[in-house]
């Protein structure tokens, strides 16, 4: 479900900060003297990760909606240039707030000119608030959180030494952070062990300013 409607830095991208969540949580309740139980511990992260998840499930469902709308408000406006005067212009204009803005004026005019050969073959999609693909995207990304949320607690549910589970649990969410930096900087095409080595470093700074933050 997940690699269906979120792509992979998508996916990784909420796993990483999911695990940031869990992170700070863990460092402020594991080690806190406010409940001892590990019970207590795993409810505390999988509510967390239920929470932001579905906070950031529906911001990535909305914001969704509207990219698709602006989209679609684009092409009834390209639709509409073909029927007026300097049809051209009118389309170059249109295109000018996407990535064909980098294109050369003769690029853009020729592009234009194939716009205007081909625009009213193309179907405007249904004029919606949500799609089922936007819905199921916005659950896949609670799903990514609470299967983030899940897998870190697991050690305080199997590991009877809370400050061995704590650090199992921290040194795995490190590692996917750092592994989630590394799979930015191939995107981008440098610095991969770099970014990595920066966001396992970010991930070891929340980590201690959560324990300083309870022990202060």
């Amino acid at each position: 479900m997940f690699s269906k409607y979120l792509s992979t830095v998508d996916r990784l991208g909420e796993a990483a900060f999911a695990v940031l969540m869990v992170i700070i949580i863990n460092g402020y309740v594991a080690l806190s003297d406010l409940n001892t139980g590990f019970l207590y511990i795993v409810v505390v992260n999988l509510g967390a990760c239920l929470s932001w998840g579905a906070i950031d499930g529906l911001i990535y469902a909305l914001s969704s909606s509207m990219e698709r709308n602006n989209t679609r408000k684009k092409l009834i406006a390209l639709k509409a240039c073909v029927k007026g005067k300097n049809t051209t212009e009118l389309v170059k204009k249109n295109i000018n707030d996407t990535f064909l803005v980098n294109f050369s004026e003769e690029g853009k005019t020729a592009i234009a000119q194939d716009i205007i050969t081909h625009v009213q073959d193309a179907s405007i999609s249904d004029n919606k608030v949500l799609t089922r693909e936007e819905i199921l995207g916005g659950l896949s990304i609670v799903g990514i959180y609470m299967t983030v949320g899940f897998l870190l607690a697991l050690p305080f549910l199997i590991i009877p030494n809370k400050l061995l589970a704590w650090v199992i649990s921290n040194g795995i969410g490190v590692a996917w952070v750092f592994g989630y930096g590394v799979k930015l900087g191939v995107s981008a095409g440098k610095n991969r062990w770099l970014l990595g080595s920066i966001m396992a470093v970010v991930a070891v700074l929340f980590l201690v300013a959560s324990y300083v933050a309870w022990a202060a």
